[in-house]
């Protein structure tokens, strides 16, 4: 499978070569020169508590980038999401790697990648999630190191969170996700010197992470963390 997906990306790239998103320059859809200018930040804290009434259960969000400052990766991120431009996963996914390793928290410990689930509804229109598309690679990127496990189910199709507001996104995910039991002996495997992440694209009010860690809390997880893109700040 793997070998036929490569050999349907050459044959697409080389009739119709990818043209960086930002730029618009030839040859990849995030160029070298648009990843250089990227405005980045080292990690000085391990994912702080956020400052945010709203958020209880979430312990800290480890972001890439601030989306503000980075308009390339606001294009990247709607093409990825809105134009099902999957390929610009490993972009994002070497970005939260840097992330990564840039966390003292996150040394010598195991990697437990929780995507963010969607429902049924959207995931047959997106055609994938995108959330679970980033996990993957940064699994197939760090190795034995990282490890995605779906430990989370989403049971209620919800309204686009885009269209709201905060208090409306806090409302509107109330109740939607549930623990996967199928991945409750997985859950079990990892207890000393692991880490949990909650993978997302981008973090605006936390309304979905921390809805996320709140089931996570609940089914006695000590720690549970968010890892995106990007961050919103509002």
């Amino acid at each position: 499978m793997r070998f036929l997906k490569a050999l349907k990306e050459l044959i697409l790239n080389t009739l119709f070569p990818p043209v960086c998103i930002s730029c618009k320059k030839e040859g990849d859809f995030l160029c070298v020169d648009c990843l250089k200018n990227l405005d980045k930040k080292k990690i000085r804290s391990n994912g702080r508590k956020i400052d945010d009434p709203d958020i209880h259960y979430l312990d800290g969000v480890i972001y890439a980038l601030d989306y503000a400052k980075n308009p390339q990766i606001q294009a990247a991120v709607k093409q990825f999401k809105y134009r099902f431009t999957e390929e610009l996963a490993e972009y994002f996914a070497d970005l939260m790697i840097e992330k990564i390793g840039e966390l003292n928290m996150a040394k010598k410990r195991k990697i437990i990648l929780i995507p963010v689930p969607l429902h049924k509804k959207r995931l047959n229109y997106r055609g994938f999630n995108q959330a679970e598309v980033i996990a993957k690679v940064i699994q197939d990127r760090m190795g034995n190191e990282a490890e995605v496990i779906p430990m989370l189910k989403r049971v209620r199709h919800t309204d686009q969170q885009a269209k709201l507001n905060k208090s409306e996104r806090h409302k509107n995910l109330k109740g939607a996700f549930i623990l996967n039991k199928k991945c409750i002996h997985e859950q079990k495997m990892y207890t000393k010197n692991t880490i949990y992440f909650i993978i997302d694209d981008v973090f605006t009010t936390g309304a979905t992470l921390e809805s996320c860690a709140e089931v996570l809390k609940g089914s006695g997880f000590e720690k549970a963390y968010g890892l995106v893109i990007a961050r919103a700040f509002r």
